[in-house]
């Protein structure tokens, strides 16, 4: 559905991506994962149009995409959305959450985009945060902020989300409950969902495809239950090894 053919993208003397090609495809949960500088979140605002690469081809359905959103239609824009890291400042802490949901649904309703509510958003991320809908943001933990975040991208119905390491600033409990949304999303909505991440979690299997960024580089791109076995590249075994040490660890 969304492809990448033949990114690259530099940062002064930095080759950030060199050829990368890489296919998300409809209905389906995928991991970039790549240690930091690798060039996975390069990639992930790429596919966004929040960067510019210096060639190379980005597809949505066969069709071509501008390089920016600047460029793309509000169709096209609205049908890629990206979930940032840091969920304290992505949102303005003195509004309410009905209020930072409000935008969205005006921006959708007068391009003619039809959207969720903001009720409707944030019931079906948690239930629970309904009765905050009128509280400022600032009285939300970062998991319930996380949350926010994913129902706002939600409200136009996307064909994709794109999370750039939701979860590393949360503990491990809130992770994995943004781990589980983002499939249940996958699966009850059909929207393609790619995250970012820096440390990957092996012990949580619901991921259906696995992609390792190396030095610019894919060097890596399998199914997730297939990559302990299949994993060649040795920065996707030291990810492996180091995994595994930590977890003997923390269990000794």
């Amino acid at each position: 559905m969304l492809t990448l053919e033949q990114i690259n993208k530099t940062y002064g003397a930095v080759r950030a991506c060199d050829h990368v090609d890489l296919t998300l495809r409809e209905g389906e949960s995928m991991i970039l994962a790549g240690e930091s500088g690798s060039g996975k979140t390069t990639v992930a605002r790429i596919a966004a149009g929040m960067e510019q690469p210096e060639s190379g081809r980005i597809l949505l359905d066969g069709r071509p995409l501008a390089y920016t959103n600047r460029k793309r239609t509000f169709e096209e824009c609205v049908s890629v959305q990206y979930i940032f890291q840091d969920p304290y400042n992505a949102l303005e802490s003195g509004f309410t959450v009905r209020k930072t949901l409000a935008e969205t649904e005006r921006i959708c309703k007068r391009n003619g985009r039809e959207t969720l509510s903001a009720e409707e958003a944030i019931a079906y991320v948690d239930p629970r945060l309904v009765d905050y809908l009128d509280r400022p943001i600032r009285e939300l933990s970062g998991g319930q902020r996380q949350k926010i975040c994913i129902a706002r991208a939600l409200m136009p119905q996307p064909r994709i989300i794109i999370a750039d390491e939701s979860t590393s600033m949360l503990d491990r409990q809130s992770g994995l409950d943004v781990f589980d949304l983002f499939n249940r999303i996958k699966k009850e909505k059909n929207i393609s969902v790619m995250i970012i991440l820096h440390d990957v979690d092996f012990s949580y299997t619901k991921w259906d495809r696995i992609g390792i960024m190396y030095q610019g580089k894919l060097v890596e791109e399998t199914a997730f239950a297939d990559f302990r076995d299949a994993a060649q590249h040795p920065y996707s075994r030291r990810l492996l090894e180091a995994y595994d040490f930590f977890n003997e660890r923390t269990q000794a």
